[in-house]
């Protein structure tokens, strides 16, 4: 993938799979014909200095997750960061193998998706400390993304 960026703004102008179909577009936009005396005169009137770049097309790991957390692909960016670990250990337990643990993080998590944003409520619901339900709020969101979005209330 080849572009064609102004010198002094930047602008893109032109983006093309080949350096040749880009210049084609170049010559056919920017040549005019002009007829003096003594024969046809081609000047070449551009809005600026151009060069012609290869685009980068391969994203860092950090920007291809950042491309899928705007996009909303959020199960492809779990599968990504998790890999083959353990999904219930690595995002309910951060690693701890307790189930009453991830069975509580479950419970949070889902009353969470349903709407209920007051930390006191879930907390009423799970039979623990508001403190607890943030700290695993806290947790849920390093794997899921789209909480972030919602933030609990106090």
């Amino acid at each position: 993938m080849f572009k064609l960026i102004g010198n002094v703004s930047k602008k893109v102008y032109y983006e093309a799979e080949n350096a040749s179909d880009l210049n084609k577009w170049r010559l056919h936009n920017f040549i005019e014909d002009r007829y003096k005396k003594g024969g046809a005169v081609s000047s070449y009137e551009a809005p600026e200095a151009m060069v012609i770049v290869k685009a980068n097309s391969v994203k860092s790991r950090r920007e291809y997750l950042n491309d899928l957390l705007d996009e909303g692909k959020f199960e492809e960016y779990r599968k990504i960061t998790m890999e083959n670990s353990n999904r219930d250990i690595e995002v309910y337990g951060s690693g701890k193998d307790k189930p009453e643990l991830i069975n509580r993080r479950k419970k949070v998590e889902k009353l969470f998706r349903q709407g209920i944003t007051n930390t006191a409520e879930i907390a009423g619901e799970v039979q623990a400390s508001r403190s607890t339900v943030n700290f695993d709020l806290r947790a849920l969101r390093k794997t899921y993304p789209e909480l972030k979005q919602k933030r609990a209330r106090s």
